[in-house]
Order: C-alpha cells, then sequence, then structure tokens
C-alpha cells in the first residue's frame, strides 16, 4: 500500500512469492519492479500458503530444484484451488519436460530462464489480464470442408520433413524474427511424427516452434487448451508427458495435404 502527497494510501495488487530464499529475492525484486507488492514470502518447505487468498498473484521458482523436490513443487503447484488469482512460474530450460506438460494451462504462465526485465514485464501483464488471450477466432472455427477429393492422400513423412528445413533455411538470409510462425511450425513438426510414429516431448517441441523457450510454452499452452495438442502420458514415468495432435487436428492436417495435392502445390 502507497501514499502519495499524504493523500488515501493506493492499494497496490497483492503477490505470493514461493521458492528457494535466494530465489525469492529476485522474485520479490521483480513484483516490486512490476508495481504490486510481496504480501507474503513462502518456502517450498512450508506446509501452509499464507496470504494466498488475498493475492492477485502467485509467483513460483522452480529453477533451483531437483529431482523428488521438483516433482513435489510441480505437484503442489498442479493443485493450487482454481481461484482468479495468475500463476506465474519460472524454470530452467532442463526442466521444461518435468514442469511444462503437467502444468500447461492457461492461468499458468511459464517462464523459462527469464531476465530480469522479462519477468517484471509478464508479472505487469499477467496483473492487468491474468488470463491469456484465447487463439484467434479463424483458428477457433476453421472450418473441415475443403472439398476433397474422393480418395485419402498418401502424405510421406520425409516431404513434411523437408519442408520444416526449408523454413528453417530462410533464418540464413533474412533475421529470424521475420518468420516467427510457432504455431504451424508446430503443427508440421507433430505432423511428421505422427507419420513416423514418433513420440515428441515439450522440449522437443519448444524446439520446433524456433522461437524463445517461454513463447514456445504460451503457444503449447494455448493450442493445447484450444483443443489442437493433446498430452499423452509417458507408460514409463507418470510423471513425463508427450505431445501430439488431437483427432480433431490430425484431420485438418489430413484434408490440409490433400487440399494441396489436389491444387499441385508443395508443402509450406
Amino acid at each position: 500500500m502507497i501514499a502519495v502527497d499524504g493523500a488515501t494510501p493506493i492499494q497496490r495488487p497483492g503477490a505470493l512469492v514461493l521458492g528457494q530464499p535466494d530465489a525469492r529475492v529476485h522474485l520479490a525484486a521483480a513484483t516490486v519492479r512490476a508495481g504490486a507488492e510481496v504480501i507474503a514470502e513462502v518456502d517450498w518447505s512450508d506446509a501452509a500458503l499464507p496470504g494466498l487468498s488475498g493475492a492477485q498473484l502467485v509467483i513460483a521458482a522452480l529453477d533451483d530444484l531437483a529431482g523428488d523436490a521438483l516433482h513435489d513443487a510441480v505437484d503442489r503447484l498442479g493443485h493450487l484451488p482454481e481461484t482468479e488469482f495468475g500463476l506465474i512460474v519460472t524454470l530452467t530450460e532442463h526442466q521444461i519436460d518435468a514442469v511444462a506438460a503437467p502444468l500447461l494451462a492457461t492461468r499458468i504462465t511459464l517462464l523459462c530462464d527469464p531476465e530480469a526485465d522479462d519477468l517484471a514485464a509478464a508479472i505487469a501483464q499477467t496483473l492487468v489480464a491474468p488470463a491469456p488471450r484465447p487463439l484467434p477466432a479463424a483458428v477457433a472455427d476453421q472450418r473441415s470442408d475443403y472439398g476433397l477429393p474422393a480418395e485419402p492422400v498418401q502424405v510421406a513423412a520425409a516431404d513434411v520433413r523437408k519442408a520444416i528445413r526449408a523454413r528453417r533455411l530462410r533464418n540464413r538470409p533474412f533475421p529470424e524474427v521475420l518468420f516467427e510462425d510457432p504455431a504451424w511450425d508446430m503443427l508440421l513438426d507433430l505432423y511428421a511424427a505422427h507419420l513416423e510414429r514418433a513420440q515428441v516431448s515439450v522440449s522437443s517441441l519448444c524446439i520446433a516452434a524456433a522461437v524463445p523457450p517461454s513463447t514456445a510454452l504460451r503457444w503449447i499452452g494455448r493450442m493445447t487448451e484450444d483443443g489442437l495438442f493433446v498430452r499423452e502420458p509417458d507408460p514409463f514415468d507418470r510423471r513425463r508427458a508427450f505431445m501430439a495432435l488431437s483427432e480433431a487436428a490430425l484431420d485438418r492436417m489430413n484434408h490440409y495435404f490433400a487440399t494441396l495435392a489436389q491444387n499441385g502445390l508443395t508443402i509450406a
């Protein structure tokens, strides 16, 4: 709470900071920089979460956790009550597979190795609009009737992989940011994996997106919520999951490639 020239104190948004002591220092500094107030700092070893009921935002650091401690923290975050507060989780690139799949949700922002400025900006944005924007209506309402040929079209995984490599080659003569298209890059990668009968980890899908990991994680979460991606549990490790195209997305990709073949076009 702050006051200006003796006026009535202004109530700032409250944030609960969760993490190891060193991590909490950085999270608290970014919280204050974003214009919010730290109402409680909690260690992972604490059973209770004081201040949770009054918080507009929970910021949790997983960066310095490993093994069972990391998995326990992920489980704890996944079982937080469904309330109106926003949730930001920081993690390292090496933790993506252990953290991202269980926590993919619209109300959770996953930040991979964020700089101080990026963390403060994410906090400010979450406080203004805790829920991420939905995908454009043109994506959500895409029709599945493309006037397809009667016979199904056989698509070779090698052709899809060639298209992916061609897309990456554009970045050599031009800056990468000119061609950022993470949604389509991930759809192509998962479609090729489907044809190859291969499994795709979250970290591998982030690489396929060809954007910073935090951006890729945000897109994976949005496309999962939109029903385009699904999580498939790892039969050998319940704590992990693989990503795949949903039946609806697979049907759309099949229709797309059938339409390309019908019109004599190549994969782009």
